[in-house]
């Protein structure tokens, strides 16, 4: 059973709705692999696995189950890379999974082992003020 993030201490984020948690992860590119985690405790954030499923194409699974997504995923890269930008495809917040999908042009693109993947979001904790 994937763990509940509304049971763990968090920080106020400013908001006009109550309980809304802005969360991180970052990922260090797997080429045509799955991406790797820096293994330091925290530092690889709410995302525990970035798994590749075809071409640009990856399984996220997230530390923590969300009720609600508040804000959609914003991707942003460090790397040689250039023009890469990323999109969620698919999520279940409820269930810690989504899918995103890693493009140049247009063109599903695998991120390269040289680049970084900094992904941010905003999810409800609780079933207040929906």
């Amino acid at each position: 059973m994937t763990a509940q993030g509304s049971n763990r201490g968090h920080n106020d984020v400013q908001s006009p709705r109550t309980d809304v948690k802005l969360l991180f992860a970052h990922a260090t590119g797997g080429g045509s692999g799955d991406c790797t985690f820096d293994t330091a405790e925290g530092l690889n954030g709410e995302i525990v696995s970035l798994v590749r499923t075809g071409a640009g194409a990856y399984t996220a699974t997230f530390r923590y189950a969300y009720p609600e997504l508040r804000h959609a995923f914003t991707f942003s890269f460090v790397g040689a890379t250039q023009n890469m930008n990323g999109r969620c495809a698919t999520q279940d917040i409820t269930a810690a999974t989504a899918t995103f999908v890693f493009c140049i042009g247009g063109t599903p693109t695998d991120i390269p082992t040289t680049d970084i993947v900094y992904v941010s979001w905003a999810v409800r904790s609780s079933g207040k003020n929906k």
